[in-house]
């Protein structure tokens, strides 16, 4: 099934629900429904994360998982069920400390050796290498350039033409989001933490890979992540400006943890963008599936505050 789709489905479901899910509550048919990038990557269920990462020993998508541990321990101290998937996930992976990005590699270097006090020296090393910025900045752009490559003329191709670029576009992309994945997930944290209005984060929260996305390489958790950032430091002025840059899903979701007022803001806003074309161009394109979750998320909140001082 396509990422977008998974994407939809799975966001949209937990919106329905009013949560995310502990691990306890999922029933066996939600594992092949919720399971495993979006539950992962929102649940703060770590006891239920561990469980989880015990019961698949394989390692399927531990990359997710280290992704969650390193964004946790530079930002605060964690707890212990998050140290245990650290020293689980640790002991069966390792990553490639590329040379082009050796200030990155240096820090990645100090999380997979399992030191105590990662934020610590997460801290002292950002305080006195200057590169790491740099290099933060640069891993991102060169993101873009993967992300915005197109073959032109793409679409005048016959189709085993077409599909034979297509693919090899997608194999490209790919290969450069997998082989990055640890350190393009410390450079945004790096950037969020230390220089949280750089451009290059605003510009990665609003790109579209450009190919069928698979359910799990991580994209759109990495996508979500930094437009969470962006709303958390510019409010919902970045939202306004950037509405038809945004998969619906991950708006909804990033409003259903905010105010009311913004929800009602940010459906006038996305109705008056798709309402004149009838239709939005993505994995969901019923306009009035949106508008009644929109609807949900802002008759939730208003019975909330109405019942906030019993």
């Amino acid at each position: 099934m396509d990422g977008l789709v998974t994407e939809s489905v799975n966001l949209l479901t937990f919106l329905e629900l009013g949560k995310v899910p502990d691990y306890e509550q999922l029933k066996p048919e939600d594992m092949a429904r919720l399971f495993p990038e979006q539950w992962l990557t929102l649940t703060d269920d770590w006891n239920g994360l561990y469980y989880h990462a015990q019961q698949t020993a394989e390692g399927w998508y531990d990359h997710l998982l280290v992704a969650r541990v390193l964004q946790d321990e530079a930002s605060q101290a964690p707890n212990s069920d998050i140290l245990a998937i650290k020293q689980l996930i640790v002991s069966r992976n390792t990553y490639e400390a590329y040379q082009d990005y050796p200030a990155l590699s240096q820090v990645l270097d100090i999380f997979y050796r399992n030191e105590d006090g990662f934020k610590r020296n997460f801290s002292a090393i950002a305080d006195v290498n200057s590169f790491l910025i740099e290099e933060a900045e640069s891993l991102l752009q060169s993101l873009l350039v993967a992300f915005s490559v197109q073959q032109p003329n793409i679409e005048s191709l016959d189709w085993e033409n077409y599909q034979q670029m297509a693919e090899a576009i997608k194999d490209n992309c790919e290969l450069f989001f997998s082989s990055y994945f640890n350190h393009l997930i410390l450079a945004a944290e790096l950037l969020i933490q230390l220089k949280p209005n750089s451009a290059v984060l605003k510009q990665v929260a609003l790109c579209w890979p450009p190919y069928v996305l698979s359910s799990s390489t991580g994209e759109l958790f990495f996508i979500r992540k930094l437009l969470a950032h962006c709303y958390k430091n510019e409010g919902v002025e970045f939202l306004l400006a950037n509405v038809e840059h945004i998969m619906p899903e991950h708006l909804l979701f990033l409003l259903a943890q905010s105010s009311a007022s913004d929800c009602i803001i940010m459906k006038k806003a996305f109705t008056d963008t798709f309402s004149a074309q009838g239709y939005y161009p993505g994995a969901n394109c019923s306009l009035q599936v949106y508008d009644d979750f929109f609807t949900l998320i802002i008759n939730r909140k208003s019975k909330r505050l109405i019942n906030d001082h019993l």
